[in-house]
């Protein structure tokens, strides 16, 4: 308990006839001060680590593309080059995801998109996703995987990316010659599904276990940041947990004794049942317009699509987009939300109000993929909603399968 006195002379006509105290506890007061000061301490710290992760791909990109204008087209130093690009620019979308999903998590903006799913099969596949991490870093993976099918009611793909983040963080640090075990069972007392997955890596020190689970909580603190990472990823996980009914717990002996993370979710009684839609893949080549404001964003995603086989047109902003649409005649416009001026909302509505052009498949391209965001699109005309940057692949797959206008907005990154 903190304590603060205070006295003042008690008087009587003109002379002192005692003292007056007054004794107040203030230990909420003075820990709500040191919650504050550690609150401000870890946003520094996590503004510091920010600028760090962000610089370290820049650098490297840099260099790609300066090596990019002098090498020889197609040799051996233009595709490393192009490979570290594509390597760094994928770090930079997943750190840039990481920080939104924690926020979306923290503002409640999340929406699960539930079904009866088999989590024996998902962590299987998830595994052989990440298998080449563990080879990689020369790590041995142990499985224990039930025959059985385990049903739980879940986000598939939020699923996937929460025993994905356990097992990067699984891989990340545990050393060459380590061991990470992953694991899966059914609870039947508390009627759960259970994911352990143990390594034995640098395990995790007493003072930070209470906090692993915070966000920018970083067991790497040193100056290289050999490890790197915002360290969201664990927060991210919890969130993702919690919003299915689940809770997740961390157990480690201390450092250099590994550590092993436990993930319980709760049982679906109904029947796995999960038959995907055939999506026709065959290549047609479409007639774009990109409607963006971002000249080289514009001009390198006209080029990808031609590349593609595409015939790409591009606008600048909302009316000179809806100007060359009536003499493009495109059957996809591609288009930037923020535009200046007329919005990209304002763009969707003046297509679905032109006769000539109503029928156009509309993709919004946006850097805010909440639900609210995606209603709003829709709500305006849009067919589909890609965030940014756009996953080119995703892309070329919706060009591809397009067939006629039939409004499906959904999330897509």
């Amino acid at each position: 308990m903190v304590v603060s006195f205070s006295s003042a002379p008690l008087q009587l006509g003109g002379q002192a006839m005692g003292a007056v105290t007054v004794c107040t506890d203030i230990t909420d007061l003075i820990q709500t001060q040191e919650a504050l000061r550690e609150a401000d301490r870890r946003k520094d710290e996590f503004l510091g680590v920010l600028s760090h992760e962000l610089r370290n791909p820049l650098a490297p990109i840099r260099n790609s593309l300066f090596i990019l204008d002098r090498a020889a087209p197609g040799g051996e130093q233009a595709r490393r080059a192009q490979a570290v690009i594509d390597r760094q620019v994928g770090h930079l979308t997943r750190l840039v995801d990481d920080l939104l999903d924690v926020t979306r998590i923290a503002r409640n903006k999340i929406q699960l998109q539930r079904e009866s799913l088999d989590l024996t099969n998902l962590v299987r596949r998830t595994i052989d996703d990440h298998h080449s991490l563990f080879e990689k870093g020369e790590v041995h993976l142990e499985t224990a995987l039930p025959a059985e099918r385990i049903a739980v009611h879940a986000d598939r793909t939020r699923l996937a990316q929460m025993v994905g983040n356990l097992l990067q963080n699984a891989a990340k640090f545990t050393d060459r010659g380590g061991r990470t075990q992953v694991s899966v069972a059914v609870d039947e007392v508390a009627r759960r599904a259970v994911i352990r997955i143990a390594n034995t890596g640098v395990g995790i020190s007493p003072e930070l276990l209470p906090r692993l689970f915070q966000p920018f909580a970083q067991a790497d603190d040193t100056m290289d940041r050999s490890k790197g990472g915002l360290g969201l990823g664990l927060a991210l996980v919890k969130g993702l947990v919690e919003l299915h009914g689940g809770d997740i717990s961390a157990h480690s002996e201390g450092i250099g004794k590994g550590a092993e993370f436990i993930v319980r979710l709760p049982l679906d009684g109904e029947s796995v049942t999960h038959t995907p839609t055939p999506v026709d893949l065959s290549h047609r080549n479409r007639r774009v317009l990109v409607i963006e404001d971002q000249a080289d964003g514009a001009q390198s995603l006209r080029e990808a699509l031609e590349l593609c086989g595409h015939q790409v047109e591009v606008a600048e902003n909302g009316p000179a987009g809806l100007t060359r649409a009536r003499a493009f005649r495109p059957e996809v416009v591609l288009c930037d939300i923020g535009l200046p001026g007329m919005d990209g909302y304002q763009v969707a509505r003046a297509f679905r109000a032109d006769e000539a052009l109503k029928d156009v498949f509309l993709v919004a391209l946006s850097g805010y993929a909440r639900p609210d965001d995606l209603l709003r699109a829709a709500e305006a005309g849009f067919d589909q909603h890609l965030a940014k940057p756009p996953h080119l692949d995703r892309l070329e797959e919706l060009l591809s399968s397009l067939r006629k206008r039939s409004p499906n907005l959904g999330p897509t990154s």
